[in-house]
């Protein structure tokens, strides 16, 4: 590329300080700035301080001067705030482009905007759209996401010599190549156009190249050093040599001469490895409209669960040791994990910014790629949730067990785990997610991909469900008996909560309004019996075999919405009369329960719920009446021995009875002798709806 002339100087307008002394004060207008007389044409993957680097050369002014004259603030030429390396303001980037001579698609290009497609990380940096930073803005979003930007950008950029040397054309021989604008993303560490890794320090102060000033990030390291030097010179301040003299000058090596060198410990075979991936990488960072759907359905991992891995990786290091495709990358991991370890068992090196290291990318490329390299292997080889958690659960109960409390919390309570890693993650007890007070919510997500809603779940699993799915189950059960039954059933449905929605089994109970006490109840007794056995295990299999039949079901019932318009119903004397019309007993249970029996009775069948949580029965404690009579009553309906003669047909009427209820029919079954004005219009609430 060769230097960029401005067609003309008729843009040149006065300056603002001439400006603002013509006009009265009150009408103070906007700055005009200076068109520059001279500017470049950006070169290829250009970053935003690469271009000021070599227009400041080129104009014999310092970087922050030259950001000055294109309308970027500097604070008083000390630091260029590192949200700019993202975009530019809307605003400033018209005011950049027109100063320079530039397009405006130039000047964004110059920003890592442009990857946010392909690297959704960026996302969460100050300025982006992020469903984490509504409120609270910090230098890369809400503090809750720091940890997780810290691996989208890389302020100090890497480099690679050769191609900091130029192309040989004249441009570049004068100017240098250029500072690629993905060398600030940390998933690149390596050029694979040159086949060597990046460097992260300058060769001969051993520095990084972004220095912080007054503990603020830059763009540039002294962006308002009077020195003209060269965009390949390293700007690092260093001590003179002389004794006499102790004003620190400028490192000023030439970064394109320093020598490619790969770590000592690394193998041929491995150098290979990191190319391919950064290949892969490279791949999947270019941006392309057409191919992006493509790539999101690809079975390459995404960005963020490769980050979230590593960072892992590096909290319960050496537990993950094993994953390492090889002795010489583990050895890498190791030099910078393991030094991490070291100094946070140091009572006094546990502070926030000595935790912030472990979750930020090394600065080491080799370090870095090896890294990657073992969190994509280890998703790679996971080819089902069973295997992937049997990768990952080793090291997070590692990191529980030997890793800093507050470390733990730091990584473990963040938002934005994908499912199936939450799933690999969060600790089981039982068959269910624990539910202790030290376990972490957000890791116990809907613990399958469902095609059902936990409010179509019934908190008593249906007797037909249970016959198909769990009556083969239940003769492996040591000790069956009928409380057994009760206790799969209502564990069944926890479980299909859970598979829905997420949770421990305490929420579970929550959706399914049934009471804690008993849920505890329920899967305590099943503990004794199932003891050491895999019968969890088997469970959870039945289970899973049932929540497929449900995923294909066309028509599902909203459970949920049915206990809640059922809550304070009670059945009409005249449904009640119908249904007990012709039956031998007709007077007797009348005369004894009136409607609560009918009510509790079509309450159960219309919720599946069991009829011991029955609002009715509840309100009649609450009111100081006893039912333990209409509980015997309805204990002998719902035992199997005793469903015959009289009772077995007032439960058919029951049912369909139940059945009129829910689905809101317009009129009762034929069969029913029930009169032909529909009981939904009867209820106190409005009947529910059938989901589809």
């Amino acid at each position: 590329m060769t230097p960029r002339r401005r067609r003309s100087r008729r843009a040149t307008t006065p300056c603002s300080t001439t400006t603002a002394q013509q006009r009265p004060a009150q009408r103070a207008e906007p700055v005009q700035r200076r068109v520059l007389a001279r500017s470049l044409e950006p070169l290829p993957d250009e970053s935003l301080p690469g271009f000021l680097l070599r227009l400041a050369y080129r104009l014999h002014r310092s970087p922050a001067r030259v950001a000055q004259l294109c309308g970027i603030e500097t604070n008083g030429q000390r630091r260029l705030a590192a949200d700019y390396l993202l975009e530019l303001p809307p605003d400033r980037a018209v005011e950049f482009a027109r100063v320079t001579g530039l397009s405006l698609p130039e000047v964004q290009g110059l920003g890592l905007r442009r990857y946010t497609e392909t690297f959704p990380l960026l996302l969460t940096m100050r300025g982006s759209t992020s469903r984490q930073s509504a409120s609270r803005q910090g230098m890369f979003g809400s503090a809750s996401q720091f940890y997780e930007s810290n691996w989208a950008v890389n302020l100090s950029s890497r480099f690679c010599s050769q191609c900091l040397a130029g192309d040989g054309s004249a441009s570049q021989e004068a100017y240098g190549g250029p500072w690629v604008l993905r060398w600030h993303l940390p998933v690149v560490f390596a050029c694979t156009v040159h086949q060597q890794l990046l460097h992260s320090r300058c060769a001969s102060c051993r520095s990084g190249l972004a220095h912080s000033y007054q503990g603020r990030a830059t763009l540039i390291t002294q962006p308002g050093s009077t020195h003209i030097l060269h965009p390949l010179q390293c700007r690092n301040l260093v001590a003179e040599q002389d004794a006499g003299n102790t004003r620190p000058r400028p490192c000023s090596a030439r970064l394109d001469r320093a020598e490619a060198r790969n770590p000592a410990t690394l193998t041929a075979d491995d150098h290979e490895r990191l190319m391919e991936l950064q290949r892969r990488l490279d791949a999947r960072l270019s941006f392309c409209p057409a191919k992006i759907e493509e790539k999101q359905s690809s079975r390459d991992p995404s960005f963020q669960k490769l980050v979230h891995i590593a960072q892992l990786i590096k909290l319960s290091w050496p537990a993950g040791g094993s994953l390492v495709p090889s002795d010489s990358l583990a050895s890498l991991i190791d030099n910078h994990a393991g030094s991490l370890h070291a100094e946070l068992r140091k009572p006094h090196a546990r502070s926030s910014s000595r935790f912030s290291l472990l979750w930020a990318a090394p600065d080491d490329s080799g370090q870095c790629g090896a890294l990657l390299l073992t969190a994509e292997a280890a998703l790679s080889a996971a080819d089902s949730p069973a295997q992937l958690r049997a990768l990952i659960r080793p090291m997070a109960r590692f990191a529980l067990e030997h890793a800093p409390a507050s470390a733990c919390r730091s990584f473990f309570s963040r938002p934005g785990f994908s499912p199936a890693l939450a799933r690999a993650m969060v600790r089981r007890s039982h068959g269910f997610y624990a539910a202790g007070p030290w376990e972490y919510a957000n890791l116990r997500v809907a613990s399958r991909d469902c095609h059902f809603t936990a409010e179509e779940v019934p908190s008593h699993l249906p007797q037909s469900w249970y016959d198909a799915y769990f009556t083969d189950f239940a003769d492996h059960v040591p000790g069956v008996n009928l409380y057994t039954v009760r206790h799969l059933r209502r564990a069944a449905s926890l479980k299909l909560v859970e598979m829905a929605r997420g949770g421990s089994w305490v929420e579970c109970a929550q959706a399914l309004d049934i009471p804690q006490s008993r849920a505890r109840s329920a899967l305590s007794k099943l503990r004794q019996q199932f003891g050491e056995s895999d019968l969890w295990t088997r469970f959870q299999e039945c289970t899973e075999q049932l929540a497929r039949h449900l995923d294909g079901s066309p028509r599902r019932i909203n459970y949920a919405s049915r206990r809640r318009t059922l809550a304070d119903w009670q059945m009409p004397r005249s449904d009640w009369s119908a249904l007990i019309e012709g039956l031998p007993q007709a007077r007797r249970l009348t005369a004894r329960y009136g409607t609560t029996l009918g009510t509790v009775l079509a309450w159960t069948d219309a919720t599946q719920s069991d009829y011991l949580l029955c609002p009715l029965l509840q309100n009649l404690r609450s009111a100081g009446a006893d039912p333990s009579y209409l509980i015997d009553e309805l204990s002998l309906s719902f035992t199997s021995v005793n469903q015959r003669g009289s009772r077995l047909e007032l439960l058919r009427r029951i049912r369909d009875y139940a059945t009129s209820i829910g689905t809101g029919c317009p009129e009762a079954p034929e069969r029913s002798s029930i009169s032909n004005t529909c009981a939904a219009e009867n209820m106190r609430a409005p009947h529910t709806h059938t989901n589809t």
